[in-house]
């Protein structure tokens, strides 16, 4: 299974959110816990869901 880290906690997983947090309209990829907290801001667009295990 391929893995991915976390922008914001550094956590590895093979699950990752593609998500804009900030105004420089970067994408990066987060964590579920993390994606969740960034959701109530004013900022946050999310790009989609990146699975480690579908191939």
């Amino acid at each position: 299974m391929k893995t991915k880290i976390c922008a914001t906690c550094q956590k590895q997983d093979t699950l990752m959110y593609r998500v804009q947090i900030d105004a420089n309209k970067q994408w990066v990829f987060c964590c579920k816990s993390c994606t969740e907290q960034y959701q109530s801001i004013a900022d946050y667009k999310y790009g989609g869901t990146w699975k480690g295990n579908r191939h």
